[in-house]
């Protein structure tokens, strides 16, 4: 017996099935085989929703619905937060393309299990009046579809794998503090590149931290961090926080002073 919520699950499942080439194609550039058995499981499933019409059809879509979220919701939290894999984590990566994708398809294997559930009581029940909610909510589950595909589509081009926390912990850093800069003083060699790890602390008294010589900025908001990058040739220059919409603080100032790496033994 097919009702509004069965079929909507119904359109979830086809969603699910356009994500799921959407990362392949896009983001991934490959289909791993668990992506194509979950597509291919979700053909099926949506099939039957569609065209079956037993009262206990819906069932099929509520124990998709609900291995599903077993699988991916706690997962995508956890991961968010800290690395299931002790090698490689891209949900914790800057400008990760996976978030959008990997939120809808929690969001949609949520919406599957629920919608067939409530399938399948309104079967159970003999009551087929559709809700004058579905259409809203049918809505927003259009609309974070298309702004999900849209977040990840925007993030894969800036994407570059590797930079997450663990890895920027490792780099020269400098801390804007509300009255100083640590360190304040800094040595380096020239010949290459320099990336410095910039930590907002400053208490929202500066949110640009400036190499003003070298005509280098990044911009953070309190309580954030930045790259910045440099090559500079021998010589001193300074650091400090760069005037924006009112926040400046002079006391944040430092001073980089860059060696002739040739001339150090």
């Amino acid at each position: 017996m097919i009702n509004s919520y069965t079929k909507f699950a119904s359109t979830l499942l086809l969603l699910q099935v356009i994500t799921i080439l959407f990362a392949g194609s896009i983001v991934l550039r490959h289909f791993p085989p668990i992506h194509v058995i979950n597509g291919i499981i979700c053909l099926i499933i949506a099939f039957l929703l569609f065209r079956l019409k037993g009262k206990w059809i819906p069932a099929i879509g509520i124990l998709y619905g609900f291995i599903f979220s077993i699988l991916t919701v706690p997962s995508l939290i956890i991961s968010m937060f800290r690395n299931i894999d002790p090698e490689y984590n891209a949900m914790m990566e800057a400008s990760n393309p996976y978030m959008g994708v990997s939120f809808l398809s929690a969001i949609f294997v949520l919406g599957i299990f629920i919608f067939s559930l409530t399938g399948l009581i309104s079967n159970l029940r003999d009551s087929h009046e559709p809700p004058t909610w579905l259409p809203k909510v049918k809505g927003l589950f259009y609309g974070a579809t298309v702004m999900g595909l849209f977040i990840s589509f925007y993030s894969q081009l800036h994407w570059v794998s590797g930079i997450n926390g663990n890895t920027i912990e490792q780099l020269p850093t400098i801390v804007m503090k509300p009255d100083s800069v640590e360190p304040a003083t800094l040595e380096v060699k020239a010949g290459e590149p320099i990336v410095f790890h910039i930590q907002n602390q400053s208490d929202n008294k500066c949110h640009i931290l400036s190499f003003p010589d070298l005509n280098a900025s990044v911009h953070m908001e309190r309580g954030r961090s930045g790259l910045i990058i440099i090559n500079p040739e021998p010589g001193t220059y300074s650091y400090e926080c760069k005037e924006h919409h009112g926040f400046h603080n002079e006391n944040i100032k430092g001073t980089l002073t860059v060696i002739d790496g040739n001339s150090v033994n």
